[in-house]
Order: C-alpha cells, then structure tokens, then sequence
C-alpha cells in the first residue's frame, strides 16, 4: 500500500465534479464534552488526539456524519530510518469508532498522516498533520525520570516494520517494602523509536503489577492488574481487562470472589474463554489451617467472567518438594528483587519455616511453585504450564490428570515420578542423565518462564532462564546464561528431544534471572525471545532488556534490540510482537 499524497485531485462524486487539495493541517484535541479543542480535517470531521485517554500517540478522525470505506492508513516515518506503519480499516472499526483509528505516531512531533478512503464511490486522498506530545516522565524515588531507551542493534532485510509491545516494569530493589510498582508499556520500532504508549493511569488505580500485555487473535490487548497487598489493601481485588489499541474499553472486569495473587499470564483459548494464573483466598489445607494460597491456582473464565474450571496444583502436584527450591539464588526469586541477597540459598529447614506468604518455601500458603505462564493445547483439551519454583513445565488435562513433567526427575513422589518425560537424541535413544543433565546438548529447563504449545510444529517452546541449572549454583555467578529452547514430546512413548536452542553462547551478557519470554513468530518462521532482566543484580549498570529474533535453522540474528533500563536492578518482564494490520481489520 502507497499512500502518497495527492496535491490536486479531481474526483466524480454522484455526477458532480469536485476538486480535492490534499489537507496540511495541525490537528488535536479529545473527543466531544472534553476541555481540548480539536481542528477539523479534510472532507471529514475533527481529529482527536488520544480520544479515549489512554495512549498520547493515537488518534481519531471523526467521520463527521459521513459514510466512507475502504480506508487504508500509513503514518509516515520520521527521519532517513523511521518506520512507515500501514493497515487497513475495516467497517465495523469505522462504526465503533465512528471515525478512522490512527495507530503509531511518534512522540512530540507534528506527525504525517496519509488517509485513503472511498467516498460517494470514489476514492480520496488525504493528508494529516497530526501534533503530539513528549511521553511522561516518571516520578519514582524521589526522581523525575523519562522512558526506557532502545538501540536498534540489528535489522535484516525483511524485518524493518516488526513492532514489539515492551512489557516492562518500574519496580524498586525488594518490592515487598514498596507500593510504588507502575507500569512501562511502549511498541517500538525496529528504528528503537516509540511507536505507541500506555498511559499509566488508565491501568494504575490501585497499587500493584500490570504484566501480560498481549495482542489477541482479534487484534485486540488483554493484560492484568494485580493487588500488593491485597488482603489489607482495602481493594476489591486484582482485575483483568481487555482493550482496543486505541484505547475503548472492552472488558475490565475484577477477580471473581475468593480468588486473589493474579499476576504474570492471561491466556487466550480459541473459544474465547481466558486462563488466569492467581491465588486462593482462604483455602483449607488438610491440617485444618486457612490460609492465602499463592501462585498455585489457574482458572478458567467464560465471557461473562463466570469461573467454569479451576485448577488447584496443590492438589495436583506436591507443595512440599524443596529440590529446585533449595538451589535458587534469593537476590531474585520472582520480582522479589533483593540484592544483599544474591547467590544465597535456602536449607530445606529454612524453606519449611518461612513464614506464610510470598516467599520461597516449602507448602501451600507459600511460593512453592511459581506458576508463570499458561499455555492451552487445544488438540487434547489441556494445559500447559510453567512452574519456576520447580523447574517443570507441566501438561494437565481437564480431568487434573498430570500428562507429562518435563524437569529434572529429582525429588518426584512416585506417582510424579512416573509422568517425568525421558530425554531421546535425534534418533530416539535414550540419553544417559543424572539429576542435573544429561550427556549431548540436551538440558532441561530451569527455572524458567513461558511455556507455550506451537502445534504447527510439534512442540514446546520455553525461556530457560538457568538459575540454579543443575540444581546448584555454580562458583562464578558470572558461569550462568539463558536460553531460547524448544522441546518435542512424544506423550505415547513418554520421552522429550531438544531440538533447538539459542543464548548459551551468548554466556553472563544475555542471562536473566527472572522473567523474560521465547515464542514462535509463523509470519517469518522465526523464534522470538526476550531476555528481559539480563544484569538485573549488577551494582553498577541498570539491567538490559534483550529483544532477539532469530532464525531458528541457523540461529542467524534478524532481529535485535538492547532495552535501556534506566535504574538499578529493575528488570522487565517480557516483550511480544504485534501486528497492526491485526488492531483495526475485524
């Protein structure tokens, strides 16, 4: 799609002849009943900036009572290397909206705009000049601070309009001590230029995390809030909600009663249902003691947020296996960030006698599993899930049937043990391993994050994030590193073969204790990966946010982009990629 501008053009519009010039004109404002004025644009109506107050670099052109189609937009990029954006719009976004969504514009800048549309059955083309404001600092800590930086540190050929939604974190050092944990969502582009900007207090109205932000099939954004605190907070409770890029609320809807903790994954099933990773508030364990479950439960709600399956890994799996717990480094055990802490550990003594809450420990009431990601596996009806705090990615059926432990076969109880996948080589031959690896390139996964079924090809993909890889911590803190991998499971025969991975050769630089992402792109059959809290305890540098896309036939790097964090020990969470041409076509 070329949208240039037409300086003169005559159209034949119902048997009349118009002359159209292509329009140049500042334009902001919010919509109607606001304090903002706005400037009317073209053949059609006003154009808002941020009409829904919920990200400064969008718009809307109001269609001021007229009825167009066929709308294609493309917001020019700014500089030798910026970026053009460009999708179509379909009707129904027309009559949501009652004008044309404008996606991508840059930061404190009189932005260009092409607009082309049919009107009265002929085609028009327009220009927009459209002024935006700079993004807002931050206030944290006593400081005033600006975004995160982005260099752009490779681009290959065909990969110049990737889009990546920045899913980070401002979180200070030890969090349990803080209430001040605000969000820093921006799309970038592959330039490292801002793109688009979530404007905080739209999600921000009650102290906690957002985490999860992720395009769905219907191009739309779902994320969550979580509560610090919740049970002495005096909110209601954590909420889920989904949004259009733009900004019109689409859901926003609070946890259903007795469900606490959520956080890090919201997934979306092809029905449209949607799978939760929270707590259970008041639980009953089998001595008689009430408590508040952390990190253990997954539910499953409908449209109408009516909770149709809830899955209770207490019951599932064993709360009191200490195996993986006793070999983490505590200075970074979930976004619990305490670097007086780093590359000590915990006794199984200890473990036992922590105190009931958010803390690693052994048993329900505790942070015993760490669930992180949930992933659905439609051909079975199934979950899949990662558990940092064990080191395993789990697959459970509808029933709460374990179907296969991909970990370490340590520490297992024998009901458990028996679901623990065995390691094959190319040829399915059963590779010699101990507790802490295996013989080949084979390694399983430790303490990682995401876990996600890619059906297409027959596997799993996870972040290995490699704290406590082979169930120590090694002499040099600087020996450990990350990895991209991805796992192929025959659940008939019961075994695992890797047959990619990518980052330990990238050692200590790319490592990330926590966090972080690797997901298959099928538009250019690439791996994505987010190596999201890379130097998160370094005492002298802010940790770096790794954005890689590479080719996974020859790990060549198509794709990468170093995120500048701009504090000490504040790591991201994860980064995903999105589609425009998705946000405005359904």
């Amino acid at each position: 799609m070329n949208l240039k501008p037409l300086a003169i053009c005559t159209l034949l519009v119902s048997g009349a002849l118009l002359s159209s010039v292509s329009h140049t004109v500042i334009a902001g404002g919010d919509l109607p009943g606001t304090s903002s004025s706005a400037v009317a644009q073209g053949q059609l109506g006003f154009v808002y900036v941020d009409p829904y107050h919920f990200s400064p670099l969008v718009a809307l052109i109001d269609l001021g009572g007229k009825q167009i189609s066929d709308v294609s937009v493309e917001v020019k990029g700014s500089g030798k290397k910026g970026v053009d954006i460009r999708y179509q719009v379909s009707q129904n976004q027309l009559n949501t909206h009652d004008g044309i969504p404008v996606f991508g514009l840059y930061p404190d800048l009189l932005n260009t705009v092409y607009v082309r549309y049919k009107l009265n059955g002929a085609f028009v083309n327009e220009t927009y000049r459209i002024r935006t404001s700079a993004l807002p600092h931050i206030h944290i800590d006593g400081q005033e601070r600006s975004q995160y930086e982005y260099e752009a540190v490779t681009v290959a050929d065909g990969f110049q309009n990737r889009l990546y939604l920045v899913d980070g974190q401002v979180i200070p050092p030890n969090v349990r001590d803080h209430w001040d944990w605000l969000p820093t969502q921006n799309i970038i582009d592959t330039n490292g230029d801002v793109r688009w900007h979530l404007n905080a207090g739209v999600i921000y109205d009650r102290p906690g995390g957002s985490m999860s932000f992720k395009q769905t099939s219907d191009g739309k954004l779902i994320f969550g809030q979580g509560v610090m605190f919740e049970q002495y907070a005096g909110f209601n409770s954590a909420y889920y909600a989904k949004y259009d890029f733009i900004g019109k609320p689409i859901l926003k809807r609070t946890l259903p009663r007795g469900f606490i903790g959520l956080s890090h994954e919201i997934t979306e099933m092809p029905n449209g249902h949607l799978l939760l990773r929270v707590g259970k508030k008041d639980y009953l364990t089998k001595e008689g003691l009430k408590l508040d479950t952390v990190r253990d439960h997954v539910i499953e709600v409908d449209s109408n947020g009516d909770v149709v399956k809830v899955w209770d890994f207490n019951k599932i799996l064993d709360p009191l296996r200490d195996t993986v717990l006793k070999s983490l480094d505590m200075g970074a055990v979930c976004l619990n960030v305490d670097v007086k802490e780093a590359g000590k550990t915990r006794s199984a003594e200890q473990l036992a006698n922590e105190p009931f809450g958010d803390v690693a420990g052994v048993g329900t009431g505790r942070n015993w599993i760490h669930i992180n990601s949930i992933g659905y596996d439609a051909s079975d009806d199934s979950i899949i899930i990662s558990s940092r705090h064990q080191s395993a990615v789990v697959k459970v059926g509808r029933d709460d049937e374990v179907k296969w432990i991909l970990g370490t076969p340590e520490g297992w109880s024998d009901a458990l043990a028996a679901k623990v996948l065995t390691p094959v080589d190319s040829q399915g031959e059963q590779l010699r391993c101990d507790k802490g690896g295996c013989d080949g390139e084979f390694d399983w996964s430790w303490t990682q994050h995401t876990a996600w079924p890619v059906p297409e090809r027959g596997t799993v993909t996870v972040f290995d994030n490699g704290d406590g890889r082979g169930l120590k911590q090694p002499f040099f803190a600087t020996d450990k590193y990350s990895r991209g991998v991805e796992y192929k499971v025959d659940m008939d025969k019961m075994t695992v073969q890797q047959v990619w991975e990518y980052g330990k050769e990238r050692g200590y630089e790319w490592y990330s204790p926590i966090t972080s992402i690797t997901q298959w792109q099928a538009d250019h059959q690439t791996m994505f990966m987010a190596s999201a809290s890379a130097g998160l305890l370094e005492s002298e540098k802010a940790p770096e946010h790794w954005i890689t896309e590479v080719d996974p036939k020859t790990n060549e790097v198509k794709v990468e982009i170093k995120v500048k964090t701009l504090t000490k020990h504040e790591p991201g969470y994860r980064s995903t990629v999105v589609h425009p041409e998705k946000m405005f076509s359904q």
